[in-house]
């Protein structure tokens, strides 16, 4: 009876012990509030771009050919490949003895001609001085012309003086001694012309001459040699090119929807992976005008100054373009924004609640958003759990701020 007894009591206890158990967990569950997991971020005043990267190829800022104006065999080459040279300096010469001899004969071409221009200078000094002579002596004739006809008149003198008087007196002696001093003159022009011509022949054959001296056009580097000691340069073909690689320029294409987002000056960022690391400030040069008319492009061009020469023409690079930008902007991550029949909201959390607030946006690189209206800097905008909220429940934030 006493075991019967102990077994029901513990029985009893064992019941009593669930029914409580049950009791417990009841009420810790109605102890738990309900909560929706999120993370936030400061909603904040900062600088928002949108841009684009767009791949190029480094030129030189001057790249010269060199074409011989002359024609022959190169008699000495001054340069190799590589070399730095000055404006100026000789490149090669090419073989001058056919052109010595063709500025020696143009030299006595002008000693001749300048000798005919005195000798005609002469000619018309002398014809100039006997018209004056003759001239005087004519007048005088014309004078005593008057009295013989008046003497002759008076039987005074015979006929064969008066005509003899009239014959030293005629007009056509002086047109005579006149047609000798224009004959004159033309010589002495034709003389000057000749020695003109003489003297342009003496400035063709020097330049001929100068031509066999190859000078380079600029300062910089030499970056081709076409021609060797002995071989022939051809007049008009590349025989060298001289490049400047003091400063370089990358060049780039962009469409049509992109270029006027472009002027010169504007800053952009430049990367050569070959020369240096990360990117560099720089600025736009240069924006065609008018498009490649094959590529349909526009071609845009960005210099850097390369004193080390460390960079290189033909190496590749990229040229960061900032299209858009605003500054000082609210700013928030482009996530947080939601859409909901054709407006935008954010959710911000305020007093461990999720607010609804309509926004208007403005600039989104796609990974920031501008905010242009509905929240202010420094409200705690819900980057993480925004789809799983609405306006008022209850949140609670375990990442962010």
């Amino acid at each position: 009876m006493n075991r019967r007894r102990i077994s029901l009591l513990l029985v009893m206890i064992m019941i009593a012990s669930v029914i409580a158990g049950c009791q417990g967990s009841e009420m810790e569950e109605a102890a738990v509030e309900n909560f929706t997991a999120v993370e936030v971020q400061a909603a904040q005043i900062g600088d928002i771009e949108n841009s684009v990267v767009i791949n190029g190829r480094v030129a030189a800022s001057q790249e010269v050919s060199v074409m011989p104006k002359a024609m022959g065999t190169v008699a000495s080459l001054n340069v190799e490949l590589g070399d730095s040279v000055q404006e100026g300096d000789t490149l090669f010469v090419i073989e001058q003895t056919d052109m010595n001899l063709s500025v020696s004969q143009a030299a006595n071409g002008v000693d001749i001609a300048r000798k005919s221009v005195a000798q005609a200078e002469n000619g018309l000094n002398s014809a100039r001085i006997n018209f004056e002579l003759n001239k005087e002596k004519i007048e005088n004739a014309q004078l005593n012309l008057e009295r013989t006809r008046q003497l002759y008149e008076e039987g005074a003198v015979s006929k064969a003086q008066l005509e003899q008087a009239e014959l030293s007196a005629s007009q056509l002696n002086l047109d005579a001694l006149q047609a000798q001093v224009n004959q004159a003159q033309i010589s002495y022009q034709q003389a000057q012309e000749q020695l003109q011509q003489a003297q342009i022949s003496y400035q063709q054959a020097e330049s001929g001459l100068s031509n066999t001296v190859v000078l380079s056009p600029m300062t910089g580097l030499v970056s081709a040699l076409n021609v060797k000691e002995g071989q022939i340069a051809a007049s008009g073909q590349p025989a060298a090119t001289i490049v400047n690689m003091d400063t370089v320029y990358i060049r780039i294409n962009v469409v049509e929807n992109v270029v006027n987002s472009l002027q010169e000056g504007q800053e952009v960022q430049l990367s050569i992976p070959a020369a240096f690391e990360g990117y560099i400030d720089s600025a736009i040069d240069y924006v065609s005008p008018s498009a490649d008319p094959m590529s349909r492009l526009y071609e845009v061009r960005v210099y850097v100054d390369n004193d080390q020469y460390g960079i290189r023409s033909g190496m590749t690079g990229s040229v960061k373009l900032n299209l858009q930008k605003e500054e000082g902007v609210v700013i928030v991550p482009s996530d947080a924004v939601i859409e909901k029949d054709g407006n935008q909201f954010v959710y911000v959390v305020v007093e461990d609640k999720a607010v609804e607030k309509q926004v208007e946006t403005g600039l989104d690189t796609g990974e920031l958003v501008q905010i242009v209206s509905g929240i202010s800097e420094g409200e705690m905008v819900i980057v993480e759990g925004q789809q799983y909220v609405s306006d008022g429940v209850t949140v609670k934030v375990v990442r962010g701020e």
